[in-house]
């Protein structure tokens, strides 16, 4: 890319690969246990080749009680974009005490050496992935959620590179990783695909597309410093990715029912997600799409 700071789209989907576990302790006392599965996914991306995080453990923190502490028995290395689709990597699959928790906490590796977690940009480059007070806070993730006393829990932390990663001038070698996920329910949660025509990746094209919640008729490209009042942002956004015959697909997943837009746009590589960027220019514009729990909802461009 151009742009002095390189800001990556976002990602659903990895390949399935359970990582051995060696401890978990607390939690609410004398409560009792159920079935937790956790996943973490992506999606293609513009602008990198590999995102490779080392993971050491999760720390589920309860809301009474003491914090559920899961150490993998030796560090494990996932590439976010290694796989496609609704595929993901599993972090742990065992039994958790039922209870309300408010924050999962992701320990990572992420000190600025490539020899624990990298990216590997489109130019062949390979840069350290580091988060800042990453060897004391982990990657954060603030959002609670409920293991009851019965049946099976099935979640998956979905990463938004784009506001994840970025590489400002002048901290190169290193890439910062910042907290950028959501938690969801993968019993809960539907999926949009399509196809983009031919005709609307010319040469120079850098092709994506961006989700937005309900209807939106003048989408706008990502800014972090937007108001929270405007609803024109975009929930997210995925890189186009070349079939082995045009068109192009792409593919939005893990997405709570609900209406939902999509926008799309040549200027992917002109995004600078901390700022408004009026350079990125979005068409066609598809709105009035509906998702709904466990299917998926095919809306081809144009």
């Amino acid at each position: 890319m151009s742009k002095q700071t390189r800001s990556f789209g976002y990602l659903a989907a990895f390949a399935a690969a359970t990582l051995n576990l060696v401890a978990c302790s607390g939690g609410s006392s004398g409560n009792p246990t159920t079935q937790m599965k956790l996943a973490v996914g992506d999606a293609p991306v513009d602008g990198a080749t590999a995102v490779v995080v080392k993971f050491t453990g999760v720390e589920l923190t309860a809301n009474s009680g003491n914090p559920v502490d899961i150490t993998f028995s030796s560090p494990k290395t996932i590439d976010l974009l290694n796989q496609s689709g609704t595929a993901s990597a599993v972090l742990f699959d065992q039994p958790v005490p039922s209870g309300s928790y408010g924050q999962i906490r992701l320990m990572v590796v992420a000190d600025g050496n490539p020899s624990n977690s990298y990216i590997v940009l489109s130019d062949g480059t390979t840069h350290g992935l580091q988060v800042p007070s990453g060897s004391e806070t982990g990657l954060k993730l603030v959002s609670g959620f409920t293991v009851p006393s019965s049946g099976v829990v099935d979640y998956t932390i979905d990463f938004d590179l784009r506001k994840a990663v970025t590489c400002p001038p002048g901290q190169a070698p290193a890439c910062t990783l910042k907290p950028a996920e959501r938690l969801v329910d993968n019993t809960t949660v539907g999926n949009i695909q399509g196809v983009v025509s031919n005709t609307l990746v010319p040469t120079g094209c850098m092709p994506g597309v961006y989700l937005y919640s309900g209807t939106v008729a003048a989408p706008e490209d990502a800014n972090s410093t937007a108001p929270a009042t405007d609803t024109s942002q975009p929930l997210t956004s995925k890189a186009v990715v070349a079939t082995s015959q045009p068109p192009y697909y792409y593919q939005f997943t893990f997405l709570p029912p609900g209406s939902y837009t999509v926008a799309f746009t040549c200027q992917t590589a002109q995004d600078d997600s901390d700022q408004s960027d009026p350079a990125v220019i979005f068409g066609p514009v598809k709105t009035g799409i509906v998702v709904i729990a466990n299917q998926t909802t095919t809306i081809n461009i144009p």
